[in-house]
Parts: structure tokens; C-alpha cells; sequence
């Protein structure tokens, strides 16, 4: 990254709003941008490995990555949650809680021990409802958020954060290491918890060890560059688009950084603004909609605000190795449609007014740019 970005002053002036409807994207369809996290959770397939790696050195370094974290290596994400729900003892037709767009793997799981997935709304901010199950899954997508007061944490999509330490009584990262053993990692507070799985785990349960090594090798620097960029997007979007941001997990690494739409905008409006810039952004919907067992009637009670609470959230992607020029990239095409649709700087009513009449003294009366539709100082501004 270069010198400080000033997001706040950076794109003034207003945006044309036929722009969005043909007009030039913040960056051609064919743009050759650097990698998202998303695409680089597995280590490059010609990594050096060793050949002389034990599946006890493999914990015993991920254990010391992760602050001295008791451990389990599993093959895969879907044994590591079986191995577990054996050990703590769930019985069959027990509730177990999980997100009402909890992953299929995760419901799979549940219900492959003959136990029955108690499906949890959320609310405005994707935080849980309280269970009055005796276990609960939080599943935090991508490290987009941090979770609150959760039993056992799911964050199998994407890796821990080196030296994470106040996690969940058992937390589930995913390895990444290959299609046909990816390898899971269970973190735990209870010691008698962990020695139980351990015991339960059978050798084709394991993982490649040499792989799992190479991959908590590579992490530290891996989440240091993800980290400063997710940083820095974030502060683009919170400055420059005035919209609300999640911070990020500081248990698993964020591969995006989520953003809010206001209730001012239609959630599906506003992401078809952005999309039409070219910019690398996803619904959270496309990546993890409602589970279709949360809609009936004994699913999640309040399912169908759930899904609208869902559909307020946006998934700006970033890399490692984004250039200053795609951390750009990323943060305009949201200021860009939050500007068309009069949500800029929703977060910040006093800015918003002061920006929406350096806009009236710009270009005059019956302008085309920027009208905020949100309350300022007690009162609509547009469309009243």
C-alpha cells in the first residue's frame, strides 16, 4: 500500500447516475486483478513438502500457532463436527442449534448422528438467537464477523488467526490442504472434551501431516497481508460510502469484508448498482442462503426476517496481494451505487447533509446527483 488513502475526500463531486445503466464500470469486465483469499486457502500445489513430518508435529505446531490451544488434526471438516458430537455425547433426536442458513455440511452433520437441527433465527447484525439447546453451532461465513457467546464455533470455509486465544469452548477451522482430504482443525477449551475426540479419531481420519505443516507455515504472513488489506477496505467503505461495516473475526480470517445496505435501499437494487460496476462483490444470499428445512414449520420461528436481515449484507472480496489500485476498486463501486441511490454516508447524517449541499451549490436546482432519501436533522431529505 501506498501513502494514506483520504477516503472521505477522494470521490466527491457526485456520480452520474446513467452512468450505471451503460456507462463506463469502475473497471472492464476483463480486468486482471490479483487473487481473492478465496482463491488462495490452499497452498500452491508445487509447495516443497517434507517427508519427514509426524501427525504429532503437525498439532504440535498448530497448537503453538494458536497460542498453546489444545488441538485435533481431522480429515475433513464433516468428520471433525461427527468426531465431536460423539464425543460430547448427543444423543439421538437431541435438538442440536444451528443458523437457519446454517451449511448444508454442518446440518448433514447433525443429522447423520440422529440428532435434529434446531434452526436459529438472526438479527439485523447476524448476531444468534439464544438456544435452549444443551449445544449450539455458530457459523461465522468467512470470518466476515465475530460471533457472540457461541457454544462451538463453525469457521470450516476459511483458516484460524495466528494466536487466537479467546475462542469458543471448541472451534472448527478448516485446512484447506486438498479435494480429496481437505483437513479440519478443532480448537478446544476442555480438556477432557479434547482427549475424547482424540481418542475416538482412527487413522483415515487423519490428515496429510506434511501438508497441514506447510499450511500453518505459510499462514503468519498470509493473514499479516490479508489483514492490512481487509483494513484498509474496510476503512474505504466506512469513510468513503459512509455505510456499515462488520469488524472482523479475530478468531478466523476474514476473507472479505461484509457491508450493510440501509433500509433506504432495496437490498437487490443496490446490489445490482454494484455488480454493474464490475466490482468483486456477492450477495451473502448466493454464498449461504437460508437452509430449506428453516422455512417449515418447525424451522426457524421468525425465518422470513431472517432472510431479510440476510439480504442486507454484501461481500466485498480482498486479497493478499491486492494492489492500492484494486483496494480502490473494491471500495468505489460500493460508494458509487450507495451515491445513485442517496444511502452515501448513511452512517453519518451531518456529513451526508453537508455533502448534499455542496452538491445543490454545485450544479443548482433539479441537479442528478446526489439526493440522500434518509432523515436529516428529523427530516427527509428527498422523496418526502
Amino acid at each position: 500500500m501506498n501513502l494514506p488513502i483520504d477516503w472521505e475526500t477522494l470521490w466527491l463531486g457526485g456520480f452520474c447516475a446513467v452512468g450505471a445503466l451503460g456507462g463506463l464500470p469502475v473497471r472492464g469486465a476483463d480486468y486482471d486483478a490479483h487473487a481473492p483469499l478465496d482463491d488462495l486457502l490452499t497452498p500452491p500445489p508445487d509447495a516443497a513438502l517434507r517427508t519427514d513430518v509426524t501427525l504429532e508435529a503437525a498439532e504440535q505446531a498448530w497448537s503453538e500457532r494458536l497460542g498453546g490451544a489444545m488441538v485435533v488434526l481431522v480429515r475433513d471438516s464433516y468428520r471433525a463436527r461427527r468426531l465431536l458430537h460423539q464425543a460430547a455425547g448427543i444423543q439421538p433426536g437431541e435438538w442440536v442449534g444451528v443458523p437457519a442458513n446454517a451449511s448444508h455440511d454442518l446440518a448433514e452433520s447433525v443429522k447423520h448422528h440422529k440428532a435434529l437441527p434446531r434452526f436459529l433465527d438472526f438479527d439485523a447484525q447476524l448476531r444468534l438467537a439464544k438456544s435452549s439447546a444443551r449445544f449450539t453451532w455458530t457459523q461465522v461465513l468467512r470470518g466476515l464477523w465475530q460471533p457472540q457467546n457461541a457454544t462451538w464455533l463453525d469457521c470450516a470455509d476459511t483458516l484460524p488467526i495466528p494466536g487466537a486465544a479467546d475462542r469458543s469452548a471448541v472451534t472448527l477451522y478448516g485446512l484447506h490442504l486438498a479435494d480429496d482430504r481437505p483437513g479440519a482443525l478443532l480448537a478446544f477449551r476442555d480438556e477432557a472434551l479434547h482427549a475424547e475426540v482424540k481418542a475416538l479419531r482412527q487413522a483415515a481420519d487423519c490428515p496429510d501431516a506434511a501438508r497441514a505443516l506447510a499450511q500453518c507455515e505459510r499462514l503468519p504472513e498470509l493473514a499479516r497481508r490479508q489483514s492490512a488489506n481487509l483494513a484498509e477496505v474496510r476503512r474505504g467503505l466506512c469513510e468513503a460510502a459512509g455505510l456499515t461495516t462488520h469488524e472482523p473475526n479475530n478468531l478466523a480470517l476474514a476473507t472479505a469484508v461484509a457491508v450493510q445496505a440501509p433500509l433506504e435501499c432495496d437490498p437487490a437494487t443496490f446490489y445490482a448498482y454494484v455488480e454493474q460496476e464490475n466490482t468483486p462483490v456477492r450477495w451473502l444470499p448466493q454464498i449461504q442462503p437460508l437452509h430449506y428445512a428453516a422455512l417449515r414449520a418447525d424451522g426457524a420461528p421468525d425465518h422470513r426476517k431472517t432472510a431479510q436481515n440476510l439480504a442486507r449484507w454484501f461481500y466485498v472480496p480482498v486479497g493478499p496481494d491486492y494492489t492500492f489500485e484494486e483496494v480502490k476498486h473494491g471500495v468505489l463501486g460500493i460508494v458509487k451505487a450507495a451515491e445513485y441511490l442517496g444511502v452515501r454516508w448513511r452512517s453519518n447524517p451531518a456529513h451526508a447533509a453537508e455533502y448534499a449541499a455542496l452538491m445543490d451549490r454545485t450544479y443548482g436546482a433539479g441537479h442528478d446527483a446526489y439526493r440522500p432519501l434518509f432523515a436529516l436533522d428529523g427530516a427527509f431529505a428527498a422523496g418526502d
